[in-house]
C-alpha cells in the first residue's frame, strides 16, 4: 500500500474542523473528469487541495502538445505558488475523474487568526507538511525526467510506483496516453519500448495493470 499522506485534519478534532473551516474562510467545488480546476494565470493566490478523485496539472505548448507536470490524487495540494514557471500562463490544473477540490486562501494561512484559534498553529504545520509530500512529488518525476532514454524513464517510473505500492504489481495512476505526457515522450515510441521491455521478460502488463520483474541492483 502506498504509504498514507498528510492530511489537513491531522490531530485536529473533528468537533474543531467546521469551526476552523469557517475561519479560513474555505470553499469547496465538485468538478466532472475533464474540466479544468483552475489557470494558473489567474491572480489568486490560493491553494487547493484534493479530497476525492484526482487530477493532473498540465503545462501546454503552442504546438498543441502537453506535458503532465504533477499527477494529483486525495490528499494532495496545488496552486500557482508552488510553481515558478515562465509561462505560468500555459499551465492548467484538470480533472481527471470526478473531483473534489477544497480551497483556501492564502493570506488566511500565513496571517495569524485574530481569534487565537489553538489550531491554527496545527493545520499551518499539517500544510507544511503536504507541501512536503508534494516536494517529493516533483522531485520523483525529476528524477524520471533526468533519464536521457524512453527505455530509462520508464524503468525509472516503474521501479517508483513498485517502491510506493510495495509491491512489483501496480497500477498506472493515470492512461497510456496521459502516460506518454508524463514522461514527456512520443507515445508510439513509448508503446514499442514498452514491447520490448515485455518481450525481455522485464515487465507484463494489461491495460494500466503492470508487473516487472526487474533484476536487484
Amino acid at each position: 500500500m502506498e504509504a498514507t499522506k498528510s492530511c489537513l485534519f491531522h490531530n485536529i478534532a473533528e468537533t474543531e474542523q467546521e469551526s476552523m473551516m469557517k475561519c479560513f474562510k474555505t470553499f469547496i467545488k465538485t468538478y466532472n473528469a475533464g474540466e479544468i480546476i483552475c489557470f494558473y494565470s489567474d491572480e489568486d493566490k490560493g491553494i487547493g487541495i484534493i479530497e476525492e478523485g484526482s487530477a493532473s496539472v498540465i503545462h501546454s505548448l503552442a504546438s498543441g502538445s502537453q506535458t503532465i507536470l504533477e499527477y494529483l490524487s486525495a490528499g494532495d495540494i496545488f496552486g500557482q505558488l508552488f510553481y515558478f514557471h515562465g509561462a505560468r500562463e500555459n499551465i492548467t490544473v484538470e480533472a481527471t475523474s470526478k473531483c473534489v477540490v477544497r480551497f483556501i486562501d492564502y493570506e488566511h494561512i500565513v496571517k495569524r487568526c485574530e481569534r487565537a484559534c489553538p489550531h491554527h498553529s496545527q493545520l499551518v504545520n499539517n500544510i507544511l507538511c503536504m507541501i512536503s509530500d508534494k516536494t517529493q512529488s516533483v522531485c520523483e518525476h525529476l528524477e524520471v525526467l533526468s533519464q536521457r532514454s524512453i527505455r530509462e524513464r520508464l524503468i525509472t517510473y516503474f521501479e517508483i510506483l513498485s517502491a510506493k505500492n510495495n509491491s512489483d504489481t501496480f497500477t498506472l495512476p493515470f492512461t497510456m496516453s496521459s502516460l506518454a505526457d508524463y514522461l514527456s515522450v512520443d507515445r508510439s515510441a513509448m508503446s514499442n519500448e514498452l514491447c520490448h521491455l515485455r518481450d525481455e521478460g522485464l515487465i507484463s502488463f494489461q491495460k494500466n495493470h503492470f508487473t516487472v520483474q526487474f533484476p536487484s541492483s
